[in-house]
């Protein structure tokens, strides 16, 4: 249960979740202005609200205490989450693709320096959702959690901007 919280921390990113599409996340790039607004709406304080990890639902008081803070391209998980630690990293997003797709590279952790892929969607201002593959495996083409997949589907719900670090 303890990897399968690291993993979904590490993916919390969520999206989450620079540049788009064949950049590596963190590289500086002229972006898309779908990219920018996609970014400026993923930019805020998320909680998890339902997660399915592996084919087994995430356990409601691990989403309630799961916190993930995106600032345009980058992700943290705030003390609050209580995992211990700040997982952080980058992101980048390409919104040009169905589903749309999101990178991210974490700084820290068991998967520092690790690609995980995952797929994302903006449900509206205050709500998203993404799929994630195992770090370093394939990236998802649904919004779907099977047992055995490694995947990671979450839905998230916007409480409160990007607080002051």
């Amino acid at each position: 249960m303890i990897k399968a919280i690291a993993i979904l921390f590490v993916s919390g990113v969520a999206m989450i979740t620079a540049g788009c599409e064949t950049n590596r996340p963190g590289e500086s790039i002229v972006q898309s202005a779908a990219a920018q607004r996609d970014y400026d709406v993923l930019s805020g304080t998320w909680q998890l609200t339902r997660g399915v990890d592996n084919g087994k639902p995430v356990p409601a008081s691990v989403a309630r205490n799961t916190i993930l803070i995106t600032d345009h391209n980058t992700f943290r998980f705030p003390k609050a989450s209580g995992i211990g630690t700040h997982p952080a990293g980058r992101f980048s997003v390409n919104p040009d693709t169905r589903p749309k797709q999101v990178d991210t590279i974490a700084e820290g952790g068991p998967n520092a320096g690790q690609l995980t892929r995952g797929i994302y969607e903006i449900i509206d201002a205050t709500h998203k959702r993404a799929c994630w593959g195992p770090p370093g495996g394939p990236r998802p083409t649904e919004f779907k959690s099977p047992p055995a997949s490694g995947r990671i589907l979450q839905y998230w719900n916007k409480i409160g901007p990007v607080p002051p670090r």
